[in-house]
């Protein structure tokens, strides 16, 4: 199962998701290649080589496709450029980490 990782801007979401981009070699998916740039340059400043990310247009969606799974960055604006609307609210099954706390607690709480 998957996890939620939320957090106010600059808390350390997406420098997470990079680390773990390059442990697993997964690709990030973003919402437009501006975004995938500016991943791509935090990537090089923290020294870490990371797939180069993509937009959901460019996600092979085939089940023959080689990509295992990916990450998601900044999933609310991904999500409104799929279904064309703003998202007005959202449920899952996943579980959630706040950064703030993972910050605080040095190991995170998790919720429901």
């Amino acid at each position: 199962m998957g996890v939620i990782i939320g957090g106010k801007r600059l808390c350390g979401k997406t420098t997470d998701l990079i680390k773990r981009s390059n442990k697993e070699w997964l690709y990030i998916v973003v919402a437009n290649n501006q975004h995938a740039d500016n991943i791509v340059r935090l990537a090089r400043e923290m020294e870490i080589d990371i797939p180069y990310p993509i937009t959901f247009d460019e996600l092979p969606l085939s089940p023959r496709s080689k990509i295992k799974g990916v990450l998601i960055d900044e999933i609310e604006i991904v999500l409104e450029q799929l279904v064309h609307r703003p998202i007005i609210a959202a449920s899952t099954s996943y579980e959630m980490i706040e950064m703030d706390s993972l910050i605080e607690n040095k190991g995170g709480v998790m919720h429901e």
